[in-house]
C-alpha cells in the first residue's frame, strides 16, 4: 500500500505538466487554416517530445526505488541512471527548441500592417488626415449632450437615463 501512495504523489505531481502538453498537442493538432502546416508540425513534434520526456521522468521517478529493491549492482544502476540523465539532457532541449522553432517559424516582416489597427479599412491604406480628428466608430453626437459627454447615451452617464452627467 505504501507504494501505492508514492505512485500516486508522483503522478499528482507531473499530472498538470502531463495536461498542459496534451493540451497543447489537441490545440495545435485542430488549429487547422489558423497555423500554417510547418509551424503546427514543429509544434506537434516539439510537445510530442516534451510529452514523452515527461512520461519518461515519471516512469524512472517510479521505478527507481525498485531498482534499488532488486539487485541490480552498483554498476548496472549508474549506467541506466547515466542514460537516463543523457535522454533527459537531450530530449528537453530539443522539445523546447521545436516549439520555439514552431512560434518563429513562417512570419515575415512584411505580414504586420502599420498603424495602430492596421490600417482602415482592413488591408488597405489608412484615411488620408483631413484636420479634424476623426469621430471614434460607435460614438455618435447628440443634440441634448452635455459638452464632453460621450453622445452614445445621450450625456447621461447612466445608460437608464436616471442619472445627469458626473452622476451616479
Amino acid at each position: 500500500m505504501r507504494d501505492f501512495g508514492y505512485v500516486a504523489t508522483v503522478t499528482a505531481v507531473e499530472a498538470p505538466t502531463v495536461l498542459v502538453l496534451l493540451v497543447g498537442i489537441v490545440l495545435t493538432a485542430t488549429a487547422g487554416r489558423r497555423l500554417p502546416r510547418r509551424p503546427r508540425l514543429l509544434a506537434l513534434s516539439g510537445l510530442g517530445v516534451l510529452l514523452v520526456t515527461s512520461a519518461l521522468s515519471l516512469a524512472w521517478i517510479v521505478l527507481m526505488p525498485r531498482m534499488f529493491t532488486a539487485d541490480w549492482g552498483r554498476s548496472n544502476f549508474q549506467l541506466v541512471n547515466t542514460a537516463y540523465g543523457v535522454v533527459q539532457g537531450l530530449a528537453y532541449p530539443l522539445g523546447l527548441g521545436l516549439v520555439i522553432a514552431a512560434v518563429l517559424t513562417g512570419r515575415r516582416a512584411g505580414d504586420a500592417q502599420a498603424g495602430p489597427w492596421g490600417g482602415w479599412p482592413p488591408g488597405g491604406p489608412a484615411p488620408a488626415p483631413t484636420g479634424q480628428p476623426a469621430p471614434t466608430p460607435g460614438w455618435t453626437a447628440d443634440a441634448s449632450a452635455v459638452p464632453g459627454a460621450p453622445g452614445q447615451w445621450g450625456g447621461r452617464s447612466r445608460p437608464d437615463g436616471t442619472g445627469g452627467a458626473g452622476q451616479l
